[in-house]
Protein backbone atom coordinates (compact mmCIF):
# COMPACT_ATOMS: atom_id res chain seq x y z
CA UNK A 1 0.00 0.00 0.00
CA UNK A 2 1.41 3.39 -0.98
CA UNK A 3 1.46 6.25 1.51
CA UNK A 4 -1.03 8.86 0.35
CA UNK A 5 -0.37 12.56 -0.09
CA UNK A 6 -0.80 14.50 3.18
CA UNK A 7 -0.61 11.32 5.30
CA UNK A 8 1.30 12.05 8.51
CA UNK A 9 4.79 10.48 8.38
CA UNK A 10 8.04 10.65 10.35
CA UNK A 11 10.98 12.77 9.21
CA UNK A 12 14.38 11.97 10.72
CA UNK A 13 17.21 14.36 11.53
CA UNK A 14 20.87 13.39 11.56
CA UNK A 15 21.78 10.89 14.27
CA UNK A 16 24.20 12.42 16.78
CA UNK A 17 26.41 10.61 19.30
CA UNK A 18 27.31 11.68 22.81
CA UNK A 19 30.19 9.40 23.69
CA UNK A 20 31.41 8.42 27.10
CA UNK A 21 35.13 7.88 27.19
CA UNK A 22 35.80 8.74 30.80
CA UNK A 23 34.28 6.30 33.27
CA UNK A 24 32.46 3.08 33.91
CA UNK A 25 29.00 3.19 35.52
CA UNK A 26 28.56 0.88 38.50
CA UNK A 27 25.34 -1.03 39.08
CA UNK A 28 22.84 1.21 40.87
CA UNK A 29 24.78 4.37 39.99
CA UNK A 30 24.18 7.37 37.74
CA UNK A 31 26.65 8.49 35.12
CA UNK A 32 28.30 11.85 35.83
CA UNK A 33 28.26 15.11 33.86
CA UNK A 34 31.65 14.51 32.26
CA UNK A 35 30.53 11.11 30.90
CA UNK A 36 28.57 12.39 27.90
CA UNK A 37 28.93 15.60 25.91
CA UNK A 38 26.04 18.06 25.94
CA UNK A 39 23.64 17.84 22.98
CA UNK A 40 21.90 20.77 21.29
CA UNK A 41 18.50 20.26 19.67
CA UNK A 42 19.42 22.36 16.61
CA UNK A 43 16.29 21.19 14.76
CA UNK A 44 13.95 22.12 17.63
CA UNK A 45 12.54 18.63 17.26
CA UNK A 46 9.70 17.67 19.54
CA UNK A 47 10.58 13.98 19.41
CA UNK A 48 13.72 11.84 19.39
CA UNK A 49 14.74 8.21 19.38
CA UNK A 50 17.65 6.95 21.48
CA UNK A 51 20.12 4.09 21.10
CA UNK A 52 22.63 2.97 23.74
CA UNK A 53 25.77 1.00 22.88
CA UNK A 54 27.65 -0.51 25.81
CA UNK A 55 29.66 -3.44 27.17
CA UNK A 56 30.07 -4.98 30.58
CA UNK A 57 33.20 -6.81 31.78
CA UNK A 58 31.82 -9.86 33.64
CA UNK A 59 28.95 -11.34 35.59
CA UNK A 60 25.34 -11.93 34.59
CA UNK A 61 23.25 -9.00 33.47
CA UNK A 62 19.67 -8.83 34.78
CA UNK A 63 16.42 -7.46 33.36
CA UNK A 64 16.07 -4.21 35.35
CA UNK A 65 17.44 -2.17 32.43
CA UNK A 66 19.35 1.07 32.05
CA UNK A 67 17.37 4.26 32.64
CA UNK A 68 17.81 7.47 30.63
CA UNK A 69 17.41 10.97 32.07
CA UNK A 70 17.79 14.48 30.65
CA UNK A 71 19.10 17.60 32.35
CA UNK A 72 18.02 20.90 30.78
CA UNK A 73 20.85 23.38 30.47
CA UNK A 74 20.67 27.20 30.42
CA UNK A 75 17.01 27.32 31.45
CA UNK A 76 17.43 30.71 33.14
CA UNK A 77 20.28 32.50 31.44
CA UNK A 78 23.24 30.24 32.16
CA UNK A 79 21.56 28.43 35.09
CA UNK A 80 21.00 24.69 34.67
CA UNK A 81 18.71 22.16 36.28
CA UNK A 82 20.18 19.96 39.04
CA UNK A 83 22.18 16.91 37.99
CA UNK A 84 20.02 13.76 38.09
CA UNK A 85 20.64 11.51 41.10
CA UNK A 86 18.62 9.39 43.50
CA UNK A 87 16.98 12.57 44.87
CA UNK A 88 16.34 14.31 41.51
CA UNK A 89 14.99 12.28 38.60
CA UNK A 90 12.99 15.07 36.94
CA UNK A 91 13.20 14.25 33.22
CA UNK A 92 13.00 10.47 33.00
CA UNK A 93 12.96 9.55 29.30
CA UNK A 94 12.69 5.76 29.41
CA UNK A 95 14.49 2.50 30.14
CA UNK A 96 16.71 0.53 27.79
CA UNK A 97 15.61 -3.08 28.37
CA UNK A 98 18.30 -5.60 29.25
CA UNK A 99 18.22 -9.38 29.02
CA UNK A 100 20.10 -12.00 31.02
CA UNK A 101 21.18 -13.53 27.70
CA UNK A 102 23.47 -10.59 26.86
CA UNK A 103 27.11 -11.72 26.98
CA UNK A 104 30.01 -9.98 28.70
CA UNK A 105 32.76 -8.31 26.63
CA UNK A 106 30.42 -7.84 23.66
CA UNK A 107 29.00 -4.64 22.18
CA UNK A 108 25.27 -4.45 22.92
CA UNK A 109 23.04 -1.99 21.10
CA UNK A 110 19.68 -1.23 22.71
CA UNK A 111 16.87 1.17 21.79
CA UNK A 112 14.25 2.62 24.08
CA UNK A 113 11.67 1.13 21.72
CA UNK A 114 9.57 4.29 21.61
CA UNK A 115 9.84 7.94 20.66
CA UNK A 116 10.64 10.36 23.46
CA UNK A 117 8.98 13.75 23.74
CA UNK A 118 11.85 16.17 24.35
CA UNK A 119 11.33 18.71 27.16
CA UNK A 120 12.17 21.84 25.14
CA UNK A 121 12.23 25.15 27.05
CA UNK A 122 13.68 27.35 24.28
CA UNK A 123 14.91 27.15 20.70
CA UNK A 124 18.02 24.97 20.29
CA UNK A 125 17.57 23.53 23.78
CA UNK A 126 20.80 22.14 25.25
CA UNK A 127 20.67 18.86 27.20
CA UNK A 128 22.98 16.70 29.22
CA UNK A 129 21.92 13.05 29.22
CA UNK A 130 22.51 10.69 32.13
CA UNK A 131 22.02 6.99 32.53
CA UNK A 132 21.24 5.07 35.70
CA UNK A 133 22.61 1.56 35.53
CA UNK A 134 20.16 -0.90 37.07
CA UNK A 135 21.25 -3.98 35.10
CA UNK A 136 23.17 -5.74 37.90
CA UNK A 137 26.67 -5.37 36.44
CA UNK A 138 29.14 -2.54 35.89
CA UNK A 139 28.99 -0.86 32.47
CA UNK A 140 32.43 -0.46 30.92
CA UNK A 141 33.75 3.04 30.14
CA UNK A 142 33.23 4.04 26.52
CA UNK A 143 29.45 3.60 26.25
CA UNK A 144 27.74 5.67 23.53
CA UNK A 145 24.32 7.30 23.48
CA UNK A 146 22.90 8.12 20.02
CA UNK A 147 20.07 10.59 19.47
CA UNK A 148 17.96 10.94 16.32
CA UNK A 149 15.66 13.98 16.26
CA UNK A 150 12.28 13.29 14.67
CA UNK A 151 9.35 15.31 13.37
CA UNK A 152 5.94 14.45 11.96
CA UNK A 153 4.72 16.18 8.83
CA UNK A 154 2.48 15.52 5.81
CA UNK A 155 3.82 13.22 3.10
CA UNK A 156 4.42 15.08 -0.15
Amino acid sequence: MAIGTDALIDFFGTQDSVDSTSSAVNDGAFSVAADAAAWTNDDDAELASFVLKFQYPSGTIDTNGIQLFARLMNIDGTSDEPTPDSNWENHYLGTFPTDAGLAALTDHVLSLGHDVELPNMYTSQVYEFYIKNDCGVQMTAGWTLKITPKAKAPHA
